[in-house]
């Protein structure tokens, strides 16, 4: 078995036959050729192995802040450089050990976007699996805090007021989807 793709989770064989990345996550090998040769056996086997060695790790609690003004809602594009290059997303981030979710984003929101806010209620929470990692999405209705500055992007590659017509149109990260559709079922 060689090295794994940069996200840790496809494992390439190099066999005789035909073999096409094997899923070790998943444990769902796609082969081409013959299914019961001793290689492929083998290379079952090894997947299988490696998945039982590698634990299920817990989802990232992530905050997201859904704010609003004069029925548009803030969003945010990722950098080209990060995980969803260029996606559009809510802003948040992780919440640290210990952190109340909503202290977390108060300060993730300072740090990305330069602008202080008003946390207001809690949207439902949603768990998204990618690739690498699942994340459990912290959505929070927000406001801009009295006398703050406008949002800038500090650590992001631009920001934009859209309508909920124009957040449907975005290329948004899959996890965001949820919460685009609490928002058109709030009241």
């Amino acid at each position: 078995m060689a090295g794994g793709r940069p996200d840790g989770f496809f494992v390439p064989l190099r066999m005789t036959e035909k073999i096409q990345w094997a899923n070790a996550r998943q444990m769902r090998p796609r082969f081409s050729g013959k299914s019961s040769s001793p290689l492929l056996v083998a290379a079952r086997r090894q997947i299988y192995l490696y998945s039982a060695m590698v634990p299920p790790s817990p989802p990232i609690a992530v905050v997201a802040a859904v704010i609003e003004r004069g029925g548009r809602v803030l969003v945010a594009q990722r950098p080209p450089h990060k995980h969803l290059a260029l996606q559009w997303e809510f802003p948040g981030g992780k919440v640290e050990p210990g952190e109340e979710p909503a202290a977390a984003l108060v300060r993730e929101i300072k740090e990305e976007l330069g602008c202080d806010i008003a946390v207001g209620r809690a949207l439902p929470h949603c768990t998204h699996a990618y690739a690498t990692k699942t994340i459990e999405l912290i959505p929070f209705l927000c406001q801009l805090a009295p006398g703050s500055v406008e949002p800038h992007p500090h650590e992001h590659a631009a920001v934009r007021w859209v309508t909920p017509a124009e957040l449907r149109a975005l290329d948004l990260a899959a996890a965001d989807w949820p919460v685009v559709e609490a928002l058109s079922q709030a009241p």
